[in-house]
């Protein structure tokens, strides 16, 4: 039985439908053939943005960050680091179907680049390769060397912390004078300064980058400096020197180096002074025990002008690596009317104090256990308790 009319009129219509729809696609296909093992010979194109990333346009186009891998991979010939991608710059951009077929990708060439699956940076910011913070022993770490038995249970041993870390170590202010800091650098200018001319902060934060004149600093690729500014003098035993920025040299050309802020602690400018760090305890200390010999001295000074108040406030002592103190060292402050510290009784105490900073003549010390307020310039303070480091 033949067919009705419009049953012929729609299988007809049908099959018009299926031969303009492949032509269609065989036709896109010509035109792109880019398509094919995720090149893309003219489309689409991304033109950089200020804030751009490479993960943040796998993530728009690609739906998926880690594939920022394959943009870096199709534009070799105009990145050269995965965090330098500059506002203005294009880039192709490969398909969404292409991460089976991408190509291979290229060997690190140097400590900027990392891994695949490392978030870049935005474009014109940089950073140095921060630590992965789930890197290390974990609840989930059953290897024999850091996993106890208790009570049937296997416990993870962790590490003993230290009582001064690095960071409290590198930003602690001290007292010195200028010739004892020979030789310093000065922060030149900020690589990329306000260049809106908007009325905007001139410090310096994390992670910009700055040009240095070393004025015979010598400073190499990878070094750390400290950024300080000069304050309030004491006496004859110097001036107040704040830390506020930690740097890490990128690269040095004759008398200038180019650096990384690697760490900010007070307002960073431009001009500001630039030494050497002081050597940090290795390993640091990891608490104090009884000291065997009460050493006594008193404070000159405290960094923020008034009595000590709360945890965390500096004191300058009178004493220092000359009368043998160091690093995690614990004094007690007593209330102004004592007079001989060596005698005085334990009750008569205010606050512990834990050393965080020596020179030869004084040292700083910052406030770990308040038991009362008052403790002033000039108050008495006795040595109670002494670093111990693990192992030793």
């Amino acid at each position: 039985m033949p067919a009705p009319p419009c049953v012929k009129l729609v299988a007809a219509a049908t099959r018009r439908d299926a031969v303009r729809g492949g032509m269609l696609v065989a036709l896109l296909l010509l035109l792109s053939p880019g398509l094919v093992g995720g090149q893309e010979a003219g489309a689409p194109v991304h033109e950089v943005n200020p804030g751009d990333t490479l993960w943040g346009l796998a993530v728009r186009y690609l739906s998926a960050g880690p594939r920022w891998r394959e943009i870096y991979d199709l534009n070799g010939s105009s990145i050269t680091d995965p965090d330098l991608i500059l506002p203005g710059q294009k880039l192709r951009l490969p398909s969404r179907s292409a991460s089976a077929t991408r190509p291979a990708t290229r060997e690190p060439e140097g400590p900027g680049e990392e891994a695949q699956g490392r978030e870049p940076l935005a474009a014109g910011r940089q950073t140095s390769p921060q630590e992965d913070p789930f890197a290390g022993p974990s609840l989930f770490d059953r290897s024999p060397q850091r996993v106890v038995t208790l009570g049937g249970f296997e416990v993870e041993e962790r590490p003993l912390l230290p009582s001064v870390s690095k960071n409290d170590f590198n930003r602690a202010p001290f007292l010195a004078a200028p010739e004892d800091l020979d030789p310093t650098a000065e922060t030149a200018r900020q690589v990329v300064a306000n260049p809106l001319r908007l009325r905007l902060p001139e410090t310096i934060p994390l992670n910009r980058r700055v040009v240095l004149l070393l004025s015979g600093l010598p400073a190499e690729v990878g070094d750390d400096l400290i950024a300080f500014k000069w304050r309030h003098r004491l006496g004859r035993h110097g001036r107040v020197v704040e830390p506020v920025a930690v740097l890490t040299v990128l690269e040095t050309r004759g008398d200038s180096a180019y650096a990384q802020v690697s760490a900010v602690y007070a307002d960073y400018e431009v001009g500001d002074p630039v030494i050497r760090p002081f050597a940090y305890p290795e390993p640091p200390p990891v608490g104090a025990v009884p000291a065997d010999v009460g050493v006594t001295g008193r404070i000159l000074g405290i960094a923020n002008r008034g009595p000590l108040l709360g945890l965390t406030e500096v004191a300058f002592l009178d004493v220092g690596a000359e009368q043998g103190i160091g690093i995690g060292d614990e004094f007690v402050t007593f209330a102004p009317n004592v007079e001989n510290a060596a005698s005085a009784s334990m009750d008569d105490g205010q606050a512990l104090l834990r050393v965080v900073q020596v020179r030869p003549k004084t040292s700083t010390a910052v406030v770990v256990r308040m038991r009362d307020v008052g403790t002033i310039d000039g108050a008495r303070v006795r040595l109670v308790g002494q670093a111990v480091f693990p192992g030793l």
